[in-house]
């Protein structure tokens, strides 16, 4: 097993549909999808996974497999690895699936959360976007406040690819900035700048 695995999440709902981001528990999840450099997996309701397509080196999982597969995870060892995941999607998979697990991840500190470490070495919170495009020039598929319209109306195929995708852009960012700089465009500063990252 990877001792780095990205993962990254959507849900069904907004923040705004709930009463703010605070209230994790109260989101619906309606995707999990995690990537280790060679397989990803993708976590979605029961009744839904076989409306996805699995795509070379894809498996499709009921969510209900994600907390034994998480609790594996924990006990080898594995970082769990996704821009943001400290703030969102740790504490939702925590508190709306109630995985226990998760406040182990959180606690031991068992995760690289590459926008908490871009924030905490250089100052300045910088979207998956902007450092994607500008390090890799690769660019993410949707942006993530219209997946749940996208969910709800059926397009269950394009939010698990985007997800999925999203998890192979952090990794492989996660990958070059070990030997190369992060690139990105600073909004703070007005300027282009180049990121040298100790995740």
């Amino acid at each position: 097993m990877n001792n780095i695995v990205a993962f990254d999440i959507e849900t069904k709902n907004l923040s705004t549909e709930i009463g703010g981001w605070g209230n994790t528990h109260m989101f619906l999840v309606s995707t999990v999808a995690t990537w280790d450099g060679q397989i990803g997996k993708i976590y979605v309701d029961g009744d839904i996974t076989d409306k996805i397509v699995a795509k070379s080196n894809t498996e499709v999982l009921p969510i209900r497999q994600l907390k034994y597969d998480l609790d594996d995870m924990l006990k080898a060892g594995t970082k769990l690895l996704g821009h943001n995941i400290v703030a969102f999607d740790l504490p939702v998979l925590r508190d709306s699936l109630d995985i226990y697990c998760v406040r182990k991840f959180l606690s031991e500190k068992q995760y690289i959360d590459t926008s908490k470490e871009i924030v905490k070495q250089h100052g300045e919170r910088i979207s998956l976007q902007n450092l994607v495009d500008n390090t890799l020039g690769e660019s993410k598929s949707l942006e993530s406040i219209m997946a749940p319209s996208m969910w709800k109306a059926g397009e269950y195929q394009e939010v698990v690819d985007y997800c999925l995708k999203d998890c192979k852009l952090v990794y492989d960012l996660y990958y070059h900035g070990l030997d190369d700089v992060v690139k990105a465009f600073s909004i703070e500063q007005e300027k282009d700048v180049e990121l040298k990252m100790e995740w």
